[in-house]
């Protein structure tokens, strides 16, 4: 069974070499590395060409103008002759049995379309962050784990080649929540999917630069708008699985969207809160602002709200 460990390439110089030797060091030998260099304006293609030249796995370097990781993943996709597709981020490591290990997890489970991994996510010094590590039976709740951020990641899982097509691809036209997209697109397929309990993926979160307020403004649109279409989804064909939970998190959603689109997040109020939702204390909604909704409605409540602190829970 052949698998395509597909990377997304653009100004990763100093983290590549890395990458692609965690690969190289794969216990699995049916593979082949597929590098799409997406327009770098650093020697990240000179990088590459090195790695290529001296490594005993097949390296395959594609070459495309910036348009983004999602095209370069696509991209990746059309150059792909294997069965299943493990993508990789330039800054990501996996562990050396982690190929092996989830094909034979996808032998003994029919080949499903897509393995929700075990992962942790390091700072770049090496500090642990954050450990997810998942169970058979959270197979029960994964349409309430799809909304909430909580379906492995994009180099954690195992895709299946032949789930990709016109209608399951990366979202090329979005700037973020790209990876929830696409499997809220496999999901909806209604194929077999298995959860991996083994960590073998490494994230290493980069230090960011400064975000600007548009940006912040297009990232909660598009992680509100996504959930919106899978609430939408779920009323239209799932209705069992439209769970208070589910609905907690919608009403999440809208309220991260208020401060930076209010028309847009109270046209969703609107359409999908029903009126007697009682929301209750999560990350996003403190015990203080459920009282003054419950008292004064969702408008009054966000405006008390934004009076009050901007940086806590309320």
């Amino acid at each position: 069974m052949k698998v395509s460990v597909i990377i997304p390439c653009y100004n990763v110089s100093e983290f590549i070499t890395a990458c692609i030797k965690s690969v190289e060091e794969q216990t699995y030998t049916d593979l082949d590395i597929i590098c799409i260099d997406d327009g770098s304006e650093d020697n990240t293609l000179e990088v590459l060409k090195k790695i290529q030249n001296n490594s005993t796995r097949k390296i395959s370097i594609i070459q495309q103008t910036n348009k983004g990781a999602a095209s370069a993943r696509n991209n990746g996709i059309l150059h792909s002759d294997a069965t299943y597709i493990q993508f990789l981020d330039a800054d990501d490591l996996l562990q050396p049995h982690k190929i092996e290990h989830q094909v034979q997890l996808a032998i003994a489970n029919n080949n499903p379309v897509m393995i929700i991994g075990s992962f942790i996510r390091i700072s770049m010094m090496g500090d642990l962050l954050f450990k997810r590590v998942y169970h058979e039976d959270d197979q029960k709740n994964m349409w309430l784990m799809l909304m909430n951020t909580d379906l492995g990641n994009t180099c954690a899982n195992f895709f299946k080649k032949d789930i990709f097509n016109e209608s399951v691809k990366w979202p090329e036209s979005l700037s973020s929540s790209q990876e929830y997209d696409l499997m809220f697109q496999i999901l909806k397929q209604n194929k077999e999917i298995v959860f991996d309990s083994e960590i073998n993926t490494t994230i290493r979160q980069r230090v960011e630069g400064s975000i600007s307020q548009q940006n912040f403004k297009k990232k909660w649109e598009n992680y509100t708008n996504l959930r919106v279409k899978i609430f939408s989804h779920l009323q239209q064909k799932r209705p069992s699985k439209i769970i208070p939970e589910v609905y907690q998190n919608l009403f999440d959603a809208i309220r991260l969207l208020y401060p930076y689109n209010k028309d847009l997040a109270y046209k969703y109020y609107k359409q999908y809160i029903h009126k007697k939702f009682n929301p209750q204390p999560s990350p996003t909604t403190g015990r203080l602002y459920i009282a003054f909704y419950q008292l004064l409605g969702f408008k009054a409540a966000e405006f008390l709200k934004k009076m009050i602190t901007n940086k806590k829970p309320f």
